[in-house]
């Protein structure tokens, strides 16, 4: 029997957070899944853990990989190849189901109507923060939390696997490929998903590389009309290049889209636009350290 939900994990040293992600998994009372494991060769107790749950539970299909990885997203993108289910979920090793019906609930939402991708709410775990992304606005201006979402697995033949070249956002890159194009049908569930880790790089780092593209690639899908505050989502893109070119990292990156953000119609006026080149040209050329915090705008 094919598998409904596919929840691809990727791990590496999580043997201090993982069981509570396994049992939270179990306890689900919608028990048509597969678990993927993609394992970047942990050397603590992360496999032991895998293989007594195994041992456990053997009516679930459990799959392992364990070998070294080039990050999270290729973790992932592994786990994408490995899946033989018609939906796919990611979770972290310090991720939790919010409840125990979780996965049933999304299943009937799924089956209320024909969809490519389903998105609820999450919570950070320490925060206690609720995330709704309730609005296209909202994803399409902030980002959305991979946690909260679950992918028809025919979704990646078209839009490709995670990028990587995002460290950060890679996952919020690939959802943006969806909800821009209007060929798929994206539903929002008001159901609370998952409690989040705030441990990993996603919530304690920042992809400027990613945000430098942001509103470019929001531009190009001639999406900025539906998100609310068009001029924010563009200088924070703005501001992330000049961080790029002040820490002196993915400069030809930055400055390709420092060139579009000055030669293309937008809400920047043609004195932004010359303050804008010459702080890029002053960064660029001005020697600094690596982690300079000195703020890029001024």
């Amino acid at each position: 029997m094919i598998p409904f939900f596919s929840i691809i994990i990727p791990l590496y040293n999580s043997a201090e957070t993982l069981a509570d992600t396994l049992n939270s998994i179990a306890g689900q009372s919608f028990k048509n899944h597969e678990l993927i494991f993609v394992d970047g060769g942990s050397a603590d107790n992360t496999l032991a853990i895998i293989s007594s749950f195994r041992s456990r539970y053997p009516a679930t299909t459990v799959k392992v990989i364990s070998e070294p990885d080039k990050g999270i997203y290729d973790a992932m993108n592994k786990g994408i190849d490995m899946a033989a289910g018609e939906w796919v979920y990611f979770m972290g090793g310090d991720d939790t189901f919010y409840s125990p019906v979780v996965l049933a609930e999304v299943s009937e939402a799924i089956k209320q109507e024909e969809v490519d991708l389903v998105y609820g709410n999450v919570w950070g775990a320490l925060s206690e923060i609720r995330y709704a992304d309730d609005t296209v606005s909202k994803v399409l201006s902030r980002g959305i939390h991979h946690q909260g979402v679950f992918y028809k697995r025919h979704l990646f033949n078209y839009t490709g696997r995670y990028s990587l070249d995002f460290k950060i956002a890679a996952d919020y890159h690939l959802t943006l490929k969806v909800f821009c194009n209007e060929v798929f049908k994206t539903r929002y569930i008001n159901t609370d998903i998952a409690r989040f880790g705030e441990a990993g790089l996603s919530s304690t780092a920042y992809d400027y590389r990613f945000f430098s593209y942001h509103y470019k690639f929001l531009a190009v899908n001639k999406a900025t009309g539906k998100i609310d505050d068009v001029l924010k989502c563009l200088d924070t893109s703005v501001y992330c290049c000049l961080y790029l070119a002040r820490q002196k990292k993915d400069m030809r990156f930055a400055w390709g889209n420092v060139f579009y953000y000055m030669t293309k119609p937008s809400d920047l006026g043609f004195p932004a636009r010359i303050q804008i080149l010459f702080r890029m040209i002053y960064w660029s050329l001005k020697p600094g350290h690596v982690n300079d915090k000195t703020d890029a705008t001024a």
